[in-house]
């Protein structure tokens, strides 16, 4: 079962190593109703993921796009690719999600495999995703392997790391004749959104606590206010305050499990200029107030 939390660094790159060194490679299942937050915030890893949904609805948010998943549906993100999870409605929805190194598809790094048939898909600045439909013959095909992987990574008869690997070579056989085409067309110039916003990411995590501004945001960005907006909303979907309010309540939410502090001193450590603040945007973000937060989880 997935982890409460999805931990990730001041670049938001997850922390958790997907698999082991000699079988790169991750399943989960996320329950969103054990998540502390209730979703799974922005973050991304060098793994390509594919995700399956099971109950419920869930939504994907990845760049300015938002993509909704119904029970049966799937998705693959690509490798370095920003995205959150939240649920459609409720925090009772479930879905599996496969996370794996391009090499267990590409083999050695610089062979063949990684050169002509990995590498042109993974580092392809537009191919965020693949929408996946059972409606769809190519996409069911990849649904059914993507099935029949959970079913081997809980099941574990012998070999099945084995053919864990060759379904995932069926799959990405189905990836990248879908979308040889595409490939062939001339690239548009990558924008730079993602990385200004990365850039700006970082400043927030180590600036958070201090009367930071959107001006202070922009300038380490190396853009103009107005720009630093539109490339927030681009990518997050949110202004550089909003997720500047939505990271204040994510660490105060922190503090709240792992300190015994009063809630006031919590509010004037994440940067807010008191109690009632806090308690405006926690319950904006959060869907409770800090001390029910805390006693949520029979923190005294």
């Amino acid at each position: 079962m997935q982890s409460s939390k999805i931990e990730v660094d001041e670049n938001l790159q997850e922390t958790k190593k997907h698999g082991s060194y000699d079988f790169p490679i991750e399943i989960y299942t996320d329950k969103f109703n054990l998540f502390e937050d209730g979703y799974i915030r922005y973050h991304w890893h060098k793994e390509i993921q594919f995700s399956f949904c099971l109950h419920d609805k869930v939504v994907f948010f990845i760049g300015n796009q938002k993509i909704t998943l119904e029970p049966g549906d799937g998705i693959m993100v690509n490798s370095n690719v920003l995205h959150q999870i939240k649920p459609y409605e409720n925090n009772n929805c479930m879905m599996f999600s496969i996370d794996f190194d391009p090499t267990l598809i590409g083999g050695n790094k610089h062979s063949l495999i990684e050169k002509k048939y990995v590498n042109p898909i993974i580092e392809n600045n537009n191919l965020k995703f693949i929408s996946l439909k059972s409606n769809v013959q190519w996409q069911k095909n990849i649904l059914n392997l993507i099935k029949k992987i959970f079913s081997l990574w809980n099941e574990r008869p012998y070999g099945y790391e084995l053919e864990i690997q060759n379904y995932l070579g069926s799959l990405w056989l189905n990836v990248i004749r879908e979308m040889k085409e595409e490939l062939k067309e001339p690239e548009c110039v990558a924008s730079h959104d993602e990385e200004r916003v990365k850039i700006a990411l970082k400043y927030i995590h180590e600036h958070y606590s201090e009367n930071i501004s959107l001006n202070d945001i922009a300038m380490i960005a190396n853009i103009s206010k107005s720009e630093c907006c539109r490339s927030f909303k681009r990518i997050l979907r949110v202004t550089p305050f909003e997720y500047l309010m939505e990271y204040r309540a994510l660490k105060s939410s922190e503090l709240l499990l792992k300190s015994k502090k009063s809630i006031s001193n919590i509010a004037f450590d994440v940067g807010f200029n008191g109690t009632s603040y806090l308690g405006k945007v926690f319950k904006k973000y959060m869907n409770c107030t800090p001390s029910e937060y805390r006693n949520k989880y029979n923190v005294k």
